[in-house]
């Protein structure tokens, strides 16, 4: 433990030092070799092809989070609730232009995510449900790219992303909770 230390932080011997300051006699501390950062073969990602394919796949999932804001934003009566869902679609839209931006530094390819339109209930309640369950799954799928991705700035992003996805679902889970009052 820490506080059980023969000597305070002053007293210690420094690295390289010789023993005579040291609680053991005889033993000499050696320096050790220096750091020698290794080149990783690919420096973007643990597994391009994997990580490709999830951002691609996360581009196509926040499309269809937009689909879902705009019919939930439909069904909203008041005029507040439907700015504060306006703007969890323009953080869609955001999301998935920066997804494209990883992928692009990624591949050097331009991502294209083309889905169906997605077959919506009329029900708000529904459609909230559905919405709040599909964030969860995304965030699952962001939380991989994290973890995968090298650069600084595309961490950065995705924790971006990350965050604001939790604030739109605490958003939606108080929807939801406002529709169950009702």
């Amino acid at each position: 433990m820490y506080f059980q230390q023969p000597f305070n932080y002053y007293e210690q011997p420094m690295m390289g030092e010789t023993s005579f300051q040291t609680p053991y006699p005889s033993s000499s501390m050696p320096f050790p070799p220096p750091f020698m950062p290794m080149p990783m073969p690919n420096a973007h990602i643990k597994h391009e092809d994997k990580g490709a394919e999830l951002i691609e796949e996360a581009a196509r999932r926040e499309r269809k989070m937009a689909c879902y804001d705009e019919k939930i934003m439909e069904c909203c009566a008041n005029e507040l609730d439907r700015k504060r869902i306006q703007q969890i679609g323009l953080n869609q839209r955001k999301h998935e232009k920066m997804f494209g931006e990883i992928y692009q530094g990624m591949t050097g390819r331009k991502l294209s995510c083309d889905i169906k339109e997605p077959n919506l209930s009329d029900d708000i309640k529904t459609n909230l449900e559905q919405r709040i369950f599909e964030g969860f799954e995304c965030i699952e799928i962001y939380r991989k790219i994290y973890f995968s991705v090298m650069p600084v700035e595309w961490k950065m992003m995705m924790y971006e992303i990350i965050g604001d996805e939790q604030n739109d679902l605490l958003k939606y889970i108080y929807y939801c909770n406002k529709m169950n009052a009702l």
